[in-house]
């Protein structure tokens, strides 16, 4: 998922626990899943939660983060996003990769 926005980027920051719920569903057990995403004060949307809190809220729907941390310039370029190249992020904006593995049941 790169750089969502709206009600699915709130999701990714742990806000909405529907869009939790729908991303738990689309991965298998065990699977791993990944997003880069920017938020700036600006946007309207929350921060970025500190790290114990999103491990908290995504422990809940059965997503555990693997790994959160800045982005490098090379996966943002390898993500291919027209978005990511208009909002001139990594560049001007700060970029952050999230990866998540869904428990075994």
């Amino acid at each position: 998922m790169n750089f969502p926005w709206a009600s699915l980027l709130r999701g990714v920051l742990g806000h909405d626990d529907a869009v939790l719920r729908g991303l738990a569903k689309l991965l298998a057990p065990g699977a791993e899943g990944r997003s880069l995403f920017s938020v700036m004060p600006r946007d309207g949307v929350p921060a970025i939660p500190a790290p114990h809190r999103l491990s908290a809220v995504y422990a809940r729907h059965g997503l555990s983060v693997v790994e959160s941390r800045p982005a490098t310039a090379d996966e943002v370029s390898a993500s291919g996003s027209s978005w990511a190249k208009r909002l001139r992020a990594g560049q001007e904006r700060p970029v952050t990769l999230l990866r998540l593995a869904r428990s075994h049941p």
